[in-house]
């Protein structure tokens, strides 16, 4: 039996392998890229959007550079149509760090504003004290 970190990156080769795969057809046609896995767009669940850029008819494996650890990663078609229609992100936003940075961002933010908080209450109880 694989632990669950061998199966991802059993997932994520494979991911790679399609994207090479779709890079070296040459991008000649949406039936190409829905053949390499590219999941059909809904623009009726998109977030509200003043862009006069055309909407996606299907998005795509992108690859991309973590931007904190550098480690090449890979966000993938259906990832893109959960965040653009599922979680409302804003259109034209791209994934730029991985799985592991972003839940140590995701800490960090969360410790900033506990001592953010803390902080603003701790001058609220000293000017109460004060009046």
């Amino acid at each position: 039996m694989k632990s669950g970190k061998q199966r991802k990156e059993e997932i994520k080769a494979k991911r790679l392998v399609r994207l090479a795969k779709y890079v070296e057809a040459g991008k000649n046609s949406p039936l190409d890229a829905i053949r390499f896995g590219a999941v059909a767009a809904d623009h009726t669940r998109l977030r509200p959007h003043n862009s006069y850029d055309a909407l996606p008819e299907f998005y795509m494996d992108c690859a991309f550079v973590c931007k904190d650890c550098g480690s090449s990663e890979l966000w993938t078609a259906k990832q893109q149509k959960w965040w653009y229609e599922i979680a409302k992100g804003p259109f034209g936003s791209r994934a730029v760090r991985c799985k592991p940075c972003r839940a140590i961002e995701r800490a960090r933010a969360d410790e900033a504003r506990r001592v953010s908080l803390e902080g603003m209450q701790r001058k609220l109880a000293a000017q109460k004290l004060k009046a």
